[in-house]
Parts: structure tokens; C-alpha cells; sequence
């Protein structure tokens, strides 16, 4: 592990970004109101894997070649701009075309889709949500060499530590915030502010998407 000084202050770190409103956040709000909190949960562990996938992705070096390159960088922009663009039009589809009697039928916070195929997609969800964003490529390439100490435990165990930090607190966060709107389900499963969430957080998602095609590369 890294020193302990470096744990606090990436632990403080992170969690600033993680509880900063964000893609996640408008995934979330489109997922758990509509497919029940075994989705959002789903979401969340997505989310999770996607940090631990680019700790270790720098590590190997595959993130400095994404935020030093810019045909890398522009690909996985661009990709990642058109993924959450895409979540929010179905957002917006479902809100206002959808058949909100349908979507809303449940009327307690037990989950309402909960099969292996359904949960598993909503995982794969969660983590093309973060892994097709090349901005924690670029945290990661940065913050490495602040929080690792060479000479220490070996650099890949460092690394991965703190990025089993960084996936836990995302659990811990998103889990809460599941959590959170399941205990006001019954409120947001009402058709119009069912169909109002629906809409901000779509909107939200296509705003994110198109402001992550003018995210510059480092340099």
C-alpha cells in the first residue's frame, strides 16, 4: 500500500469526484426510478469495474498512450460522447413516448428487473458509462506518479490499492444513492415526476455527452 498520507489525500480526492453530479449520477436517476434498485445496484458495480479497468489500464501503460495520443484520445471521446448522447434520447423516448403506465406499474421498491440477462446489462451499462470517458484515463496518468512511491511495494500493488479504493467509495456512494430513491420510489413512480426525472436526466446525459467532445487532451 501507498503511504498512509497519500491514502488520505487520494482517498479525499476521489471522493470529491465521485460525489460530483456526473454521468453516473444521471444513469442512475434514469435506471433505479424505471427497473427497480437491483438495476441501479447493477449500474453501480458497473461503474466500479470501469475504475478498476482504467487503474489498470494505466498502469500498463495503455492510459498514457489514450491521453497522449490524439487519434486514442479523439476515438474513445467521441465514442464515449455518442454512448451517453445515446442513453439520454432513450431516456427522453421513454419519458415522452414510452408508455409511462408500463414502466411505473410497480408501486414498491422491491426490484422490477432483476433477471441474470436484464442485471447484467445494466452492468455492461454502468461500465461503457465510465470506460468510454478517456477523463479518468487522464486522472489516473496524472495521479499515479503523485500517490505512488517507487521504491516501496511494487508499483502494480500500489496502483491497483488505490484503485480498489477509488471503485470502493463509488460502490459506497452510488449504493447510497440507490438506496435513496428507493425509499422515495413510490414519489418519483408517480407518471408525471416519473416522467419529468426522466426527462432531466436525459437531457443531463445528452449535455455531458456533448461537452465530452470539446474535453481537450492533456498535454
Amino acid at each position: 500500500m501507498p503511504p498512509i498520507e497519500a491514502i488520505i489525500a487520494f482517498t479525499a480526492i476521489v471522493t470529491l469526484i465521485v460525489t460530483s453530479p456526473g454521468p453516473n449520477l444521471f444513469l442512475l436517476l434514469r435506471t433505479a426510478p424505471t427497473f427497480g434498485r437491483a438495476a441501479g445496484l447493477a449500474n453501480t458495480f458497473g461503474f466500479s469495474a470501469a475504475i478498476l479497468s482504467h487503474a489498470l489500464l494505466s498502469l500498463i501503460g495503455v492510459g498514457a498512450i489514450i491521453a497522449t495520443s490524439a487519434v486514442a484520445f479523439s476515438v474513445l471521446k467521441v465514442a464515449g460522447a455518442i454512448y451517453l448522447i445515446w442513453l439520454g434520447l432513450k431516456a427522453l423516448k421513454s419519458a415522452w413516448y414510452g408508455g409511462i403506465s408500463i414502466k411505473v406499474q410497480p408501486t414498491s421498491a422491491t426490484d422490477t428487473d432483476n433477471s441474470g440477462r436484464k442485471l447484467r446489462k445494466r452492468f455492461v451499462e454502468g461500465y461503457l458509462t465510465n470506460i468510454l470517458n478517456p477523463k479518468p484515463a487522464i486522472f489516473y496518468l496524472a495521479a499515479f506518479p503523485q500517490f505512488i512511491v517507487v521504491g516501496g511495494l511494487p508499483i502494480f500493488i500500489q496502483g491497483i490499492s488505490l484503485g480498489l479504493i477509488h471503485a470502493a467509495i463509488a460502490i459506497v456512494w452510488y449504493g447510497s444513492v440507490v438506496f435513496g430513491i428507493a425509499s422515495i420510489s413510490q414519489w418519483i413512480r408517480r407518471p408525471l415526476v416519473w416522467r419529468w426525472v426522466q426527462t432531466i436526466s436525459g437531457t443531463a446525459l445528452i449535455a455531458l455527452g456533448g461537452r465530452l467532445l470539446f474535453v481537450r487532451q492533456a498535454t
